[in-house]
């Protein structure tokens, strides 16, 4: 169903999705003489089954009396109690940003005006989300405040540096076992949940690695009651298990992996077939086939490497045009590393017993292919990076990346990217604040702390941030450092923030602009995320009811900031 239709009670059913969350559950928005009054789930839609009570109440955010419904400016100080707001009219609001931004920019560059996004997988930023990105892109801003680094950084791009993706797609309907690790679906992917328990009905193993059984943990096979922060002592921990006793997938790691190639142990890197004279160069890197006791040169393709009996332990001797290089496989590093930590340690630092570690390896090894999913648990520690790479290689073990039942990388819908990528100089991207820090980590893909913003607002280091767009960001709430925070955002010359309510971190902006509910406005959705079928769902959302008051939605003020800021032909013509 695409189009509203009546039915006997006088209410009108527009189908949709509820977009406050990942989830996105499918629903219909049930409309009487005007008013939203109620919300229902659509069980004809791959996420549609149920609505959890955030998705429910969603007519008490539309009709809340808290709502912002017109653009206000500041009349008074920022440390003053009562800021003295104005409504003003939107052509004053958005021709007054547009010129801040314009002389800020011309003043101090535009990596002087920060951008401050919300979490699409909390609020329904996600309608407009790829627009508030092109817009940062095109008008030159190098830094987005997006908390990234507290959600889904670990999961999403540091599973890059293992397996060259993000975490993927968990088959869970063809799951023999779910691994959840640090993520309760229950209370944050309704749709997720769902499965989950669908796959536990059906006889798929359990496993929580959380320190509060609750969710998927109160019925699950094993619960593992972590002490917060040693997730990734713990990993290695389960996998020398594997390695040692239960067993792993040894061709998958042949075959799939880099642990066969060996590192050049007196430089620390991996050995190339330029070192030991092969015409191949630098760009391949070279195993010990022990068949032939012998060092050869790995096909650039795994597919198209050959069978070889691969050392995976052990020190062996090349030689090389420049004398005798002492190797030993990537496998054997790991081997050793994950040797530190006997079932007997991991309990002392995790708190989990040696036996249920024990017996967790097993389960893991059984009941493959083996699905898997982490989140917050893991993402909001500091050492989150290093932790998910542990895992990601404990899960490389099992052989289920990319398997039936394992995780997957869904093909999804092609479409054309529109958040602007292309529009990122060189020097645009290497201004990001904590960029020089922290290369590998967020601030590569133009995301910035907000320590290193708020740094940049009152220290004035490595630049000064003048001016904050934020959309939906609460950083007073969301982000640590709540006083600092505040000093920052008094700090600011210029300060807007665009949200439903006026929200601590909108009471210290210069301008507010009202931002309608997802059940105000069209949108369009390609893809959902919970299986194949729903990856390839596309959908038109119709907007339920009227905006109330003069409320809009961000990509709507996108566009109109385009055009006052001379981006119009990057917006086709706004």
């Amino acid at each position: 169903m695409t189009r509203a239709v009546q039915v006997q009670t006088g209410e009108t059913k527009v189908p949709g999705w509820c977009a406050l969350c990942c989830s996105r559950c499918g629903c219909f928005s049930i409309v009487k003489e005007g008013r939203l009054v109620r919300i229902e789930a659509d069980p004809s839609h791959p996420t549609g089954r149920a609505l959890c009570a955030k998705g429910q109440a969603a007519p008490e955010q539309v009709y809340s009396d808290d709502r912002l419904l017109y653009p206000m400016k500041r009349t008074r100080p920022k440390d003053d109690v009562d800021p003295g707001w104005v409504r003003i009219s939107w052509d004053e609001a958005l021709d007054t940003i547009a010129g801040q931004m314009t002389r800020i920019a011309a003043e101090s560059g535009p990596e002087s005006v920060a951008f401050a996004l919300t979490t699409p997988s909390g609020t329904a930023i996600s309608d407009s989300l790829q627009w508030i990105e092109r817009l940062l892109r095109a008008f030159g801003s190098s830094n987005n405040c997006y908390g990234t680094e507290i959600c889904n950084w670990h999961k999403d791009h540091a599973t890059e540096y293992t397996y060259g993706v993000g975490i993927g797609r968990p088959d869970l309907d063809q799951a023999g076992c779910i691994l959840l690790w640090g993520h309760n679906p229950n209370t944050s992917w309704l749709a997720q949940a769902q499965r989950v328990s669908e796959a536990r009905r059906r006889g798929a193993s359990i496993v929580v690695v959380d320190p509060r059984r609750a969710g998927p943990a109160i019925k699950a096979d094993q619960w593992l009651q972590i002490r917060p922060g040693t997730d990734g002592a713990l990993a290695l921990g389960i996998a020398w298990v594997m390695l040692s006793e239960s067993g792993y997938d040894h061709d998958f790691v042949h075959r799939w992996t880099n642990a066969p190639m060996l590192i050049h142990e007196s430089e620390g890197r991996l050995l190339t077939a330029f070192d030991i004279g092969a015409p191949e160069g630098a760009d391949r890197y070279v195993g010990w086939d022990q068949g032939r006791s012998a060092p050869v040169v790995m096909a650039a393709n795994p597919a198209q490497q050959v069978k070889t009996d691969w050392l995976l332990t052990g020190e062996v001797t090349v030689d090389g045009p420049r004398g005798a290089i002492v190797c030993r496989p990537v496998f054997d590093h790991y081997y050793a590393l994950c040797a530190e930590w006997s079932p007997e340690r991991t309990a002392e630092v995790t708190g989990v017993p040696a036996d249920q570690i024990r017996d967790t390896a097993r389960l893991l090894w059984a009941s493959r292919p083996v699905s898997y999913y982490v989140w917050s648990g893991v993402g909001q520690h500091t050492n989150a990076t290093q932790t998910d790479r542990a895992i990601s290689i404990l899960y490389s073990l099992l052989g289920s990346i990319g398997s039936s039942g394992g995780n997957q990388q869904p093909a999804g819908v092609p479409l054309n990217d529109v958040s602007g990528h292309e529009l990122v100089t060189d020097v645009q991207r290497s201004k990001t604040l904590g960029l020089q820090e922290r290369p590998l980590g967020p601030p590569k893909n133009g995301w910035c702390t907000s320590r290193d913003l708020y740094h940049s607002i009152l220290e004035g280091e490595p630049y000064r941030v003048r001016a904050l767009l934020g959309f939906g960001q609460n950083l007073v709430i969301s982000h640590g450092g709540v006083e600092r925070g505040i000093e920052a955002l008094k700090a600011l010359e210029f300060h807007v923030q665009t949200d439903i309510f006026l929200t601590p971190t909108a009471s210290y902006a210069d301008i507010v602009l009202p931002v309608n509910t997802a059940w105000e406005r069209d949108s369009l959705r390609v893809g959902f995320e919970i299986t194949d079928a729903a990856s390839g769902w596309v959908q038109f959302r119709h907007a339920a009811v009227e905006s109330a008051g003069e409320s809009r939605d961000d990509g709507w003020m996108v566009f109109e900031l385009a055009k006052r800021l001379g981006l119009a032909d990057l917006f086709w013509g706004g």
